[in-house]
C-alpha cells in the first residue's frame, strides 16, 4: 500500500512543495525515513514514532518507509510524515488529505511546534491549488487571511487525527503568557528625557533612510538612538515582511515566536564579527541582509578592522551586497539605516570626569573611522539624553504620524519612498527648488567650493527636513546649514575639544 502527503517548505528563498510518500513493508515494527538530510531523517524518525506512540495510537506490524521528494534539510516535515505513516497503516482515511498540505514539527509527546515564515508557505499552498492547510496552532494568525485556503490549526497529533477522521476543525487553545504586551515602546518619563536633537535626527533618519554617526561621551547609552529610529519607522508592508522573514529563515534565525514580522528588524555589528558574518555567504545571509528594511547598529566603529568596514561600502552606496564564491555569485539586499557609534575616547571610562585621554589621543582614536565612511554618512549626533525633561518634545504618536506623512510626500516626489542606498541625481534633487537656490549651488560647484556628490547629499537631507516640517521645498539656508553642520562635525572628529 502506498500513501502520499505534502508539505510546503522554504528553501533558496522560495516556497516549494515536498511530497512525502509512505509504504508499508514486511519486517519488524519500525519506521525508516529516506530522502531527507541524514540528521533530519534520524530526528524525524524518532519524533514521529514517539509522537504516534505517545498519542495512544498503535504502531503497525511491519516496516513503514517514508521518502521525501527532495533532500529537505529541516524538521517542518514531521506532521506530513506522521500523517503519511498513519494513512498507509489505515489509522486515518485519505478523504481529507487529497487537497491538504501539512506543516509542523512534532514533539516527542505529540505536541505540534510552530515553524517560521508560515505566511509565505500558505500563499504558496494557495497558489498551488491546495484548499486546506494544517498548521501549528501557534502559527494560525500568520495564515488566517490568505484567500482561498482553509486553515486547520492543530496543537497536537490528536487534533490532526480527530480532524482526519471526520471531526470538526480543532478549536484554538489559549496559550498562557503569550499575549502581546500593551506597554508602549517608550514610557512617558523615558521619552521626556530624550534630547530634542536626538529625536529630530531619529525622525530624519526614519523618514529619509539616512545613515547616522553617534559620537558618544563616556557613559552614554549608545543603543538608544537605533532603538529610537526603529520606533519611529512605519510597520513593514506585506512584501517587506515576507522578504525579512525569508532571509531570517534561510539564516537559521527565525524571528521571535516564529511570527510574521510587523516591525522593522534590527541587528548589531561588533568589532569581533568577521567579514563572512557581515556580508554572508551563498548558503547563509549575513547581518547586512538580515537588517534589510530595518536598522543596523555598528558599535565601536573605530575598533573594526579595515577589511570588515570595507565590507559595508556597497551597502552604504547602493543598498545591496554582492556575494562571490567558486559556486557562483549573488546580489542580496542590504538596505538598512545604519547607525555608527563611537566613543570619543579610548580609555573606556564611564564618566566624562574620569577620562584621562588627551585631545591628541582622542583625535587619533576617532581618525580610525575612514573618511569614505564619513562621506556616506548624513547625520552626526553627540547627545541623546538630557538631565531634565524637555517640554518641547512632541508625543511619540504624533512624531510617528509626521514621519509617515513625510515619507508619503517623498514618495510622491521621487516616485518611491526614500530608502538607504537609493540613488537620487543632482538634477532630480534640484528640480523643484527655487531658481535662485539652484543658481547659487551651481556657482558653488563650478567654483570648486562643494562637489556635486556632497551637494546632492545635502539636498537629499534638506528635502527630508522640509518634508518633516511640511514645507513645499527647502531653501538655500537649509542646504548651507546642512553643509556647515557636516563640516563642523568632521572638524570635531579630527580636532576634539579638551575635556
Amino acid at each position: 500500500m502506498d500513501a502520499l502527503t505534502r508539505v510546503v517548505t522554504l528553501g533558496d528563498s522560495q516556497a516549494r512543495i515536498v511530497d512525502i510518500r509512505a509504504d508499508l513493508g514486511v519486517g519488524d515494527a519500525e519506521l525508516r525515513v529516506h530522502g531527507l538530510n541524514s540528521t533530519v531523517s534520524r530526528e524525524t524518525r524518532d519524533r514521529v514514532r514517539a509522537a504516534i506512540r505517545n498519542s495512544g495510537l498503535s504502531w503497525p506490524d511491519g516496516v513503514v518507509h517514508l521518502t521525501a521528494s527532495t533532500a529537505h534539510p529541516r524538521s517542518d516535515v514531521d506532521l506530513a510524515a506522521a500523517a503519511a505513516a498513519l494513512l498507509v497503516t489505515g489509522a486515518v482515511p485519505v478523504r481529507r488529505l487529497t487537497a491538504t498540505a501539512l506543516i509542523g514539527e512534532l514533539g516527542l509527546d505529540g505536541t505540534v511546534r510552530p515553524v517560521p515564515d508560515l505566511r509565505s508557505r500558505a500563499i504558496a499552498a494557495a497558489d498551488t491549488g491546495f484548499t486546506h492547510l494544517v498548521v501549528p496552532a501557534a502559527n494560525v494568525a500568520e495564515a488566517s487571511d490568505v484567500p482561498g485556503l482553509s486553515i486547520i490549526p492543530v496543537a497536537c497529533l490528536d487534533d490532526l487525527v480527530s480532524w482526519l477522521r471526520g471531526g470538526p476543525t480543532p478549536a484554538l487553545r489559549p496559550r498562557s503568557g503569550e499575549e502581546e504586551s500593551s506597554t508602549p515602546p517608550w514610557a512617558r518619563e523615558a521619552w521626556a528625557q530624550l534630547a530634542p536633537t536626538a529625536v529630530r535626527a531619529a525622525a530624519v533618519a526614519a523618514a529619509g533612510g539616512h545613515h547616522t554617526l553617534h559620537v558618544a561621551a563616556p557613559g552614554t547609552p549608545v543603543l538608544l538612538l537605533p532603538r529610537l529610529i526603529r520606533t519611529l519607522m512605519a510597520d513593514l508592508t506585506d512584501t517587506a515582511a515576507l522578504e525579512v522573514s525569508t532571509w531570517h529563515f534561510l539564516a537559521g534565525e527565525p524571528l521571535p515566536d516564529n511570527a510574521a514580522p510587523t516591525r522593522p528588524p534590527g541587528a548589531s555589528l561588533h568589532p569581533g564579527d568577521t567579514v563572512a558574518a557581515v556580508a554572508g555567504s551563498l548558503s547563509r545571509p549575513g547581518l547586512l541582509t538580515l537588517a534589510h528594511h530595518g536598522v543596523l547598529t555598528v558599535e565601536d566603529v573605530p575598533e573594526f578592522s579595515a577589511r570588515t568596514i570595507e565590507a559595508l561600502r556597497p551597502a552604504l552606496e547602493n543598498g545591496t551586497i554582492g556575494i562571490t564564491a567558486a559556486a557562483g555569485a549573488e546580489s542580496r539586499p542590504a538596505g538598512a539605516r545604519m547607525v555608527f557609534t563611537a566613543r570619543d575616547c579610548l580609555c573606556r571610562c564611564v564618566r566624562t570626569e574620569d577620562c584621562r585621554c588627551t585631545p591628541q589621543q582622542r583625535a587619533r582614536y576617532l581618525a580610525r573611522i575612514p573618511l569614505w565612511l564619513l562621506d556616506r554618512t548624513d547625520l552626526f549626533l553627540r547627545q541623546v539624553t538630557v538631565a531634565e525633561p524637555d517640554p518641547s518634545l512632541p508625543s511619540l504618536e504624533s512624531l510617528r504620524d509626521t514621519v509617515a506623512r513625510a515619507r508619503q510626500r517623498a514618495h510622491y516626489r521621487w516616485g518611491a519612498a526614500p530608502e538607504p542606498g537609493a540613488e537620487i541625481s543632482y538634477t532630480k534633487a534640484v528640480a523643484d527648488l527655487p531658481a535662485t537656490a539652484v543658481r547659487e549651488l551651481d556657482d558653488a560647484i563650478r567654483a570648486g567650493r562643494i562637489s556635486t556628490r556632497t551637494a546632492t547629499q545635502c539636498l537629499r537631507l534638506a528635502w527630508t527636513r522640509a518634508d518633516l516640517d511640511d514645507r513645499r521645498h527647502p531653501d538655500i539656508a537649509d542646504i548651507w546649514l546642512t553643509l556647515s553642520h557636516r563640516t563642523g562635525m568632521l572638524g570635531m572628529l579630527r580636532n576634539p575639544a579638551p575635556r
